[in-house]
């Protein structure tokens, strides 16, 4: 393989273990500051902050318009110009969008202050907290813009440090605060980590601030230049919307015909998928994205290698950590759970089984957000998505019960595969090179096997099927890693590196 090749499969993996290792230390600073925030403000201080982070978050939600994500496309395409004025217009005008969503959710949160405090607590009494909360909300979308700016112009090292270091000292300070204020700290402590979070990323950006003369940006011109980055963002955030009514919706289809614990236990398999398999997602796409935005509109050619080199690496990365989910399920239960939840066992293995066919799909769905085809997003991602999941998913649990789950999740996903074959290749012209179907029949096969063995009643059988089937999934998976960066090159530099630094 030659050079360039192995240079954009180093590319993939370092900026994927980049904001892997980011993503984990988050998941660790949440879990230590939700035990520290429940043996301060004990269930009734936690259930308080809930619902101010619920409130928040949504408000949030609709203010940004999707910005976070529609954005990306916008500054990573003026990112790939030849102009610098170009991008730093871009920027300019994404960061205006940006101030006028962030002071939307500011007055919005004011004005919603009263009926928010009567709808979430039954009376007018936590008004002046809400009306502080505005605060929390305004910093929180500055900043949540400023990301979407280093994401686009694919600053991976700093957005790998602004998503780490803003919630650590958040919980250096609000932990104090809770500790000396008790429940009337959460909405002062939300201001804080938000404002830390915004002036972080803030200084950040500007020490990579794009030298070019400042041209004035009229309501005229930020309506037509960027028309199309709002009508973008409005589309994902009313997907979004519609996909978290679609999760209520099944959680209530499984509350009134099962019951509350079965609710439950499908929430605990969403939290184990997004600790587990999700991070491996989240850290994929940030650099992902917005590389592939800027190839999309000047050469398809290098977009569509990028696809298939990214699902390569995504298939040889997810799939053996599936697999080993799908092997300790019973261990990683009682890690992020407790015993009691042992009875999703059989669901957890085959939600794993789902990630991995969802890995299959990953590069290529996001050719339709490069492309930025909004009609395909909304009929295709938003409605038949979310018909497609609460369809399959109810009908699965109304007819297998619990482990229905399980099915149901597998199903989607192969519903969710057949769709993109089809739709991808018809739409935008992308097949999968030879060598990605070969690794992709190869993955999937020893994934298949290791589920069916975790289904074998004898448990002797069982774990021998899984752990043998697991360990040559890592060693192929290492193997096929090394054709395609040079793994021995890499720890040999490394190791001339640290020979370097001893003497």
């Amino acid at each position: 393989m030659n050079e360039k090749k192995v240079s954009a499969y180093r590319r993939i993996a370092s900026s994927t273990a980049i904001f892997g290792s980011a993503q984990v230390l988050n998941v660790l600073i949440n879990i230590i500051r939700g035990k520290l925030v429940a043996y301060i403000l004990h269930s009734t201080g936690m259930g308080i902050a809930s619902v101010f982070t619920s409130a928040a978050n949504t408000i949030q939600q609709f203010a940004l318009l999707g910005l976070n994500i529609s954005a990306i496309p916008a500054v990573s395409q003026a990112n790939n110009e030849a102009d610098p004025k170009v991008l730093a217009f871009t920027i300019r005008l994404v960061r205006r969008i940006v101030m006028l969503a962030s002071l939307l959710g500011f007055l919005a949160t004011i004005a919603l202050s009263p009926v928010l405090s009567s709808t979430s607590f039954g009376n007018q009494s936590q008004i002046p907290y809400f009306l502080l909360l505005s605060l929390a909300v305004l910093f929180n979308v500055l900043g949540t813009g400023e990301m979407a700016v280093l994401q686009g112009l694919r600053r991976y090292k700093l957005l790998a440090f602004c998503s780490t270091v803003p919630p650590l000292c958040g919980l250096l300070l609000s932990v104090p605060i809770y500790y000396v204020w008790g429940i009337e700290g959460i909405v002062p402590a939300m201001i804080v980590g938000n404002l830390i979070y915004f002036i972080v990323i803030r200084l950040l950006s500007f020490r990579n601030k794009q030298k070019a003369p400042k041209e004035p940006i009229s309501w005229k011109t930020m309506w037509t230049q960027g028309r199309g980055i709002i009508k973008f963002g409005s589309i994902l955030t009313l997907g979004s919307l519609i996909g978290t009514l679609t999760t209520f919706a099944l959680i209530a289809f499984i509350n009134n015909i099962g019951s509350t614990e079965d609710a439950g236990f499908y929430q605990a398999c969403n939290v184990i998928a997004s600790q587990y398999t999700g991070l491996v997602f989240t850290a994929m796409a940030a650099d992902y994205f917005p590389h592939l935005s800027s190839l999309v509109k000047t050469n398809m050619q290098q977009a569509f290698q990028l696809v298939n080199q990214q699902t390569e690496i995504i298939m040889l990365i997810i799939t053996p950590l599936a697999m080993l989910l799908i092997l300790t399920a019973p261990l990683v239960i009682r890690i992020l759970l407790t015993e009691e939840f042992l009875v999703i066992e059989r669901v957890v293995c085959f939600v794993g089984f789902a990630s991995v066919l969802r890995g299959l799909c990953f590069a290529r769905d996001y050719i339709i957000y490069a492309k930025g085809d909004n009609a395909i997003i909304f009929w295709v991602e938003t409605i038949w998505g979310s018909a497609k999941t609460f369809g399959i998913m109810s009908l699965s649990y109304y007819l297998f019960g619990l482990d229905g789950l399980g099915y149901g999740a597998v199903c989607v996903a192969v519903v969710e595969v057949v769709v993109t074959l089809i739709l991808i290749p018809w739409r935008y012209g992308f097949r999968f090179t030879r060598r990605t179907i070969n690794l992709i029949i190869v993955t999937t096969t020893m994934a298949t096997i290791c589920l069916i063995g975790s289904q074998i009643p004898s448990t002797v059988e069982k774990y021998a099927v899984m752990s043998t089937t697991t360990t040559i999934c890592f060693i192929y998976s290492l193997v096929q890693l090394n054709k395609r960066m040079n793994l021995r090159a890499i720890v040999n530099r490394l190791k001339n590196r640290q020979k370097k630094e001893a003497s």
